[in-house]
């Protein structure tokens, strides 16, 4: 079993990351990788997903930790939900394999779970915080809640392992929530704490999410509550017994992390192992764009970096054989506004706009779409005028090349277009290029 120290200081060594210091993202692996790894693998049921689910999260932390903010909510919660945001993706992107898996694992997914709780309660170490508050459940909400914790399935699929009709799983996973938050007193008031920890567990329908995830982009406090209940339930995996480190799992995340600044001294704990035959934990996440303009409400809950924005969109655009390579969430210019355009860039160069509000605009102006590769040179190209709110497909000659971090916006215009090839009217939307591929 894990024996964790709580003393580990995440927030600094978070910062110490976004700072460029290797040997912060090294320490941060040798703590946490093994449980990381361990609740992955208990997930997938199998090590090649789980690897490479670990090492995308380490990648993602390292290349966006400098935006982390110690008032979004609790660095442990923040680096957590950016690893089941990656069980969450590798689960929909390997979906009927895993499912083939989990036939001949089913059966004893219920009885395993049931040890995990058995094996909570017959600690020795007398029970402090979560998991005394824990135990002071019925059994039937503890094991609903442990159940659900770790599923990357939908509620109605555990109900079911639960032989539970899925209305009375729903009402035990909100008293267990409920119970919770009143016992370790350190939310924030909101009406809808209970249903942020429902979404943190996962599972729930595309509707319930998209409307937590509408929270998350018009309140920070409703994200802040997300990451305060990843923190916490981060304490189901202190029962999890370690799963071994393989060096390659190392060697594919410093390979990943090599476009950056190297910092002498560092790296040497770990040795480096070849990685001929293991191209496929690779994954290229780009960096995000430092510069986010004025649109800093849907990145500045940095939280929800990954775990909000581009799960949105991955409800949005289910996975096809055209893979999406690109994206970019257009919203208003400010605070409390919500996603109005999504630009999606697929891997032949094709871009599809695609509206997510209606809009009504006088007969004498339009709506013209700009981009800019490089906001410094004040280039602003037209990729033409738009009048309704359908969906628009742009070729790869009508967009042009386009790379992470390129700002795109809607401006407010007359008829016919701006006259002068720039802006003329007001910017109704603007967003950045974030590279999605894996």
């Amino acid at each position: 079993m894990f024996n964790k120290s709580t003393s580990f200081q995440y927030e600094k060594t978070l910062k110490a990351c976004g700072k460029g210091q290797k040997s912060a993202i090294q320490s941060l692996y040798k703590h946490d990788a093994p449980q990381m790894l361990a609740l992955a693998f208990r997930i997938f049921g199998n090590l090649n997903y789980a690897e490479q689910a670990v090492q995308r999260a380490f990648v993602t932390i390292w290349k966006n930790a400098n935006t982390y903010n110690e008032e979004a909510g609790p660095a442990k919660g923040w680096i957590y939900s950016i690893l089941r945001y990656h069980i969450g993706v590798l689960y929909k992107q390997n979906y009927e394999q895993i499912q083939a898996t989990l036939q001949n694992r089913d059966s004893a997914l219920v009885e395993t779970l049931s040890l995990l709780q058995a094996d909570i309660h017959a600690s020795h170490a007398p029970h402090t915080g979560f998991h005394a508050f824990l135990e002071e459940l019925p059994l039937e909400p503890q094991s609903c809640l442990i159940n659900m914790y770790f599923s990357s399935g939908e509620q109605a699929s555990t109900a079911t392992l639960l032989n539970m009709p899925l209305g009375r799983f729903k009402e035990n996973i909100l008293l267990g929530l409920r119970h919770l938050s009143k016992k370790l007193g350190n939310f924030p008031y909101h009406i809808d704490n209970e249903k942020i920890g429902e979404y943190v567990l996962g599972g729930l329908s595309g509707e319930e999410e998209r409307y937590v995830l509408q929270l998350f982009n018009q309140d920070s406090t409703a994200a802040s509550i997300a990451l305060i209940w990843e923190d916490h339930f981060t304490h189901y995996l202190d029962q999890l017994p370690e799963q071994p480190l393989h060096p390659r799992l190392w060697s594919s995340i410093k390979h990943n992390m090599q476009n950056t600044e190297e910092v002498g001294g560092i790296l040497d704990a770990i040795q480096d192992h070849d990685m001929s035959g293991f191209s496929g934990l690779q994954a290229r996440i780009k960096e995000l764009s430092k510069k986010l303009s004025q649109n800093l409400r849907l990145w500045q809950i940095s939280s929800l970096v990954l775990a909000t924005a581009l799960l949105f969109l991955v409800i949005i655009f289910p996975s096809t054989s055209n893979m999406t390579r690109m994206i970019a969430v257009l919203s208003a210019p400010g605070q409390n506004s919500q996603p109005a355009w999504v630009v999606k860039v697929n891997q032949e160069g094709i871009a599809q706009i695609k509206p997510m509000i209606q809009q009504n605009i006088a007969d004498n102006l339009e709506m013209e779409i700009w981009t800019q590769s490089d906001t410094g040179n004040n280039d602003y190209r037209s990729l033409g005028a738009i009048k309704s709110n359908a969906i628009i497909t742009l070729t790869p000659e009508m967009l042009g090349k386009v790379k992470p971090g390129q700002l795109f916006q809607i401006s407010l215009e007359p008829a016919g277009g701006s006259p002068s090839g720039k802006p003329t009217g007001s910017i109704l939307y603007q967003g950045r290029l974030v590279d999605v591929s894996n």
